[in-house]
C-alpha cells in the first residue's frame, strides 16, 4: 500500500529542437549538454565549489558552524546570498548544492544558473520537497542521508509521546507561572504497558518500537511490507496487515511513514474516528500525512485525547491557525533530527555523497530517478480526606473509597471537629493533604491509620504518629512505572528542547522556524542513576531501550541478575558516576542523610554538557548551587519534577532560567497509577479498621 514505483522517463534527445518539443525541454537538454562539456574537464587543485544556504544566523535554516567546518575540509563554500550577488561569476563553478532544511530552495531560476551542478545533497531522509525526475532531467543527481537520523527521530517521537501523555509542558507552565499558589493535580495517561501502534516500520519505526519495548509497551505495527520474523522478535512487535485494526487497539499511534501520494492524508476523519477516545496521535513524519482539518475537529470534539506533532503543513503554521489554540496538542518546530551529534553524522554522509559525485564515483546514497512512494458493612466507617475535585481526588478515586468508607472532606470536618472527630478511623493523605499536624490528630481520638498515597513518607513524623497509637501505611511498588516514565519524559524533553520548541511553534511572532534547536543526543549516551531501587531499575530498563550506557550508585549493589537485566554497571564511588554521565538521574528515597546530596562540589564534577534530572525530593539538591551551575554553564540543564518548597515562590530565580524544566511533582499522575494507589490505600485502610495485619504498614526506623 505504501510503496509505488513510478518510473519517469528522462528526456534525452539531442540536436535541434523540433516545433512539437517544448521550450522547457530544450532548455533542459541545453543545460545537460553544458554539464557534460564543462564539468568533465577540470578538477583543479583548488577545492570544488559548493552552494549552501548560510552558516549560523540564529540557526534559521542554516548550518551550525561545526557542520560548515566539516564541509570546508573538502569544499569551498559559497552562501546563497553571496551567489546572488554575482550568479554569472559563481554559477559555472558550483558542482554541489548542499540542501539543509529545504534551503536553498530549488527553483528553476536557481538551477538554470548552475550549469556545472552534479549533485543536490540533501541533509535528511525525506526528499518530498524535491522534484527528483526534473533534477535528473537536468543531469543533476540527488542524494539523501538515510539511517543516521533514525535514533534522534525515534528519541523525539518517544519524547513527544511522554510529554503529551504526562502533560510535561503544561506542568512546566504551571510551575513557572507567577500566579501559581498551589499545584493542581495533572492526571496523565499511563505509558507503561500501553499499546503503541506504529505506522511505518522502517528504520525509524523499528527504533521507536525498541524504545517502546523499554516501557513494556505492546507493539503493533502497520507497514507496506511485513518485517522479518527476527525484526519483529527483536522489539516484540505484532504485524497488523489492516491499519484499521491498529487504530482501534492502540493507545498511542505514531506516524513514521515517508510522504508519498499514497500517504498524503493517510490519517483523516475516518481513521481518527476509529481511534480510542483516550488515544494520542504522534507525528514525526510529514505534516501532509495528516488531514489537519480532521485532526482539529477530532481534538475539539475529543474524538481522540491529544496529539503531539513535530511536523505540520505548512511549517510554521499561520499564526492564527486554530491548531495553535488547542490545549490538547503539542507542536514542536520539526526538530526530530536536531542534535549536534546527528547533525554532524548527516553532514559527513552528505560530504561522502558529494565527493563521490565530484569524482565521478558511484554515489552511496543516491536517490534514483524513480520516485519511491511509500468491596464492609452497610454502616461504613468514616474516613477523612482532603477534597474531591481539581486539587484532590478525582471522582473515580472517590468512588473507590466510597465502596468501603463514608468520606468527609476536610472543609466539612473543620466546621464541627468535635462532632465529626470521634467518627474518623482513617486519614487518607493525597498529595500531602490533609497535613497530619498535631492539632488535627488531636481531634481524631478513634483514628487507626494514617494512609498515605505514594511511596515517600518524609512528610510524616512517623515516631510521633505511632506514639499516639496510630499506624501508618504507604503504597509501594505501584508508582514505579509511572515515575520512571516521567523521568524519561523529563530527560527527553530537556535534551531535545521540547518546551522551547513548543513555544516557538506557537508564538504569534514566529515567521521562520529555527532549524537549529540543537539538543543533546540521548541514544547511546551515558545515564547515571543515583538510587537503584525499584524506580531506578525501571528507569534503567527504559534507558536500555535507547541504547544508553547505564551506570548506577546505590547504598548496596544490586544482584548480578538485576544488573544484567538492564545492562547496568555499579559505581561504588558517586564521584565516578558524576564525571562519566551525560544524564544524572536522582531516584533515591529521601532521608535526612541525603539532604543536599547534590551541591556545588558534585555539580562541578559533572560534564558541562550534562543534564540533572530529579524525580525524588527537592531537598536532595542544593538549589542555590544548582542555580549557580545553570547560570555559569557548569552543567547544561536541569529537569525537576520536585523542588523545595512546592511550589517555589513566584520570584524564585530557578523559575527565570531558560535551561531549567520544572514540573509540579506529577511523577505518579496517571489515571491508571492513581487507581492502583487508591486500591492499595483502601486495602490498607480496610485491614486497619478490621484489626488485620496492614499489608503496607510503615514501621518506625
Amino acid at each position: 500500500m505504501l510503496l509505488l514505483h513510478t518510473v519517469r522517463g528522462l528526456f534525452s534527445g539531442f540536436g535541434r529542437c523540433e516545433r512539437n518539443v517544448s521550450l522547457e525541454s530544450c532548455l533542459r537538454v541545453s543545460i545537460a549538454l553544458k554539464r557534460n562539456t564543462k564539468a568533465c574537464g577540470t578538477m583543479a587543485q583548488e577545492k570544488p565549489l559548493a552552494l549552501i544556504s548560510h552558516v549560523g544566523g540564529g540557526g534559521l535554516a542554516g548550518l551550525i558552524q561545526e557542520a560548515a567546518d566539516l564541509m570546508k575540509q573538502h569544499f569551498k563554500l559559497i552562501t546563497h546570498q553571496e551567489f546572488l550577488q554575482n550568479p554569472s561569476l559563481h554559477g559555472a563553478k558550483i558542482q554541489v548544492l548542499f540542501s539543509w532544511a529545504n534551503k536553498p530552495e530549488l527553483l528553476p531560476s536557481l538551477l538554470t544558473s548552475l550549469p556545472a551542478l552534479k549533485l543536490v545533497a540533501n541533509g535528511g531522509v525525506g526528499i518530498d520537497h524535491f522534484d527528483v525526475p526534473y533534477l535528473n532531467s537536468l543531469g543533476v543527481k540527488v542524494s539523501n542521508t538515510p539511517h543516521v537520523v533514525s535514533d534522534a527521530t525515534a528519541d523525539m517521537a518517544m519524547g513527544l509521546l511522554l510529554a503529551s501523555a504526562r502533560r510535561i509542558i503544561e506542568g512546566h507552565q504551571i510551575s513557572m507561572d507567577p500566579k501559581t499558589v498551589d499545584f493542581q493535580s495533572l492526571m496523565g495517561t499511563e505509558v507503561t504497558g500501553a499499546t503503541l501502534g506504529i505506522i511505518g516500520m522502517g528504520h525509524i519505526g523499528l527504533r521507536i518500537a525498541q524504545r517502546g519495548r523499554g516501557f513494556d509497551m505492546k507493539i503493533l505495527y502497520h507497514n507496506r511490507n511485513r518485517r522479518l520474523p527476527e525484526d519483529e522478535q527483536a522489539v516484540g512487535a505484532t504485524y497488523c496487515k489492516n491499519m484499521e485494526e491498529l487504530l482501534r487497539e492502540a493507545d498511542f499511534v505514531v506516524l513514521a511513514v515517508n510522504l508519498t501520494p499514497q500517504t498524503t492524508g493517510l490519517i483523516g476523519h475516518k481513521e481518527l474516528s476509529l481511534m480510542k477516545p483516550t488515544a494520542t496521535l504522534v507525528n514525526v513524519s510529514r505534516g501532509l500525512v495528516v488531514d489537519q482539518d480532521a485532526l482539529l475537529e477530532a481534538l475539539q470534539k475529543r474524538t481522540i485525547r491529544a496529539a503531539a506533532l513535530d511536523v505540520t503543513y505548512p511549517e510554521p503554521l499561520p499564526r492564527d491557525h486554530p491548531l495553535l489554540r488547542l490545549p490538547n496538542i503539542i507542536i514542536t518546530p520539526h526538530i526530530g533530527t536536531d542534535t549536534t551529534a546527528t547533525t554532524l553524522k548527516m553532514v559527513k554522509v552528505m560530504i561522502d555523497n558529494a565527493l563521490a559525485a565530484v569524482e565521478g564515483r558511484q554515489i552511496p546514497n543516491e536517490v534514483k530517478s524513480f520516485v519511491v512512494l511509500y468491596a464492609m458493612a452497610a454502616d461504613k466507617p468514616w474516613a477523612l480526606i482532603s477534597e474531591v475535585g481539581e486539587n484532590g481526588y478525582f471522582e473515580e478515586l472517590a468512588d473507590m473509597m466510597r465502596e468501603h468508607f463514608q468520606i468527609m472532606p476536610l472543609i466539612d470536618f473543620l466546621q464541627n471537629p468535635t462532632l465529626h472527630g470521634p467518627k474518623i478511623q482513617v486519614l487518607f493523605i493525597w498529595k500531602f493533604y490533609p497535613e497530619p499536624k498535631p492539632s488535627l490528630l488531636a481531634e481524631l481520638p478513634s483514628l487507626k491509620l494514617v494512609c498515605s498515597g505514594g511511596t515517600g513518607t518524609d512528610h510524616l513524623d512517623i515516631p510521633y504518629i505511632n506514639s499516639l497509637g496510630f499506624k501508618i501505611a504507604n503504597t509501594p511498588h505501584v508508582v514505579s512505572d509511572a515515575t520512571a516514565d516521567l523521568a524519561m519524559g523529563l530527560l527527553l524533553a530537556s535534551a531535545r528542547k521540547m518546551f522551547e520548541g513548543q513555544q516557538i511553534a506557537r508564538d504569534p511572532e514566529t515567521v521562520i522556524i529555527p532549524q537549529s534547536l540543537m539538543g543533546v543526543e540521548v541514544s547511546g549516551s551515558t545515564l547515571g542513576i543515583i538510587g537503584m531501587g525499584e524506580i531506578g531499575h525501571k528507569i534503567a530498563q527504559r534507558g536500555k531501550g535507547f541504547d544508553m550506557k547505564i551506570l548506577y550508585h546505590n547504598r548496596s549493589r544490586r544482584s548480578a541478575e538485576d544488573e544484567a537485566a538492564v545492562g547496568a554497571t555499579y559505581c561504588e564511588n558517586l564521584d565516578d558516576l558524576l564525571k562519566l554521565s551525560d544524564f544524572v538521574m536522582l531516584s533515591l528515597r529521601f532521608h535526612s542523610d541525603c539532604i543536599g546530596l547534590i551541591g556545588h562540589r558534585e555539580l562541578s564534577l559533572m560534564k558541562p554538557t550534562a543534564i540533572l534530572i530529579n524525580i525524588s525530593r527537592g531537598l536532595l539538591v542544593d538549589q542555590d548551587a544548582l542555580i549557580h551551575a545553570l547560570q555559569t554553564g557548569i552543567i547544561q540543564a536541569a529537569a525537576l519534577d520536585v523542588t523545595h518548597p512546592e511550589p517555589l515562590p513566584r520570584g524564585h530565580p530557578l523559575l527565570s532560567l531558560p535551561n531549567a524544566l520544572i514540573t509540579p511533582h506529577m511523577g505518579v499522575n496517571t489515571t491508571t497509577t492513581a487507581k492502583k494507589i487508591m486500591h492499595r490505600m483502601v486495602n490498607n485502610a480496610v485491614a486497619a479498621v478490621k484489626g488485620l495485619p496492614i499489608p503496607d504498614e510503615v514501621k518506625p526506623q
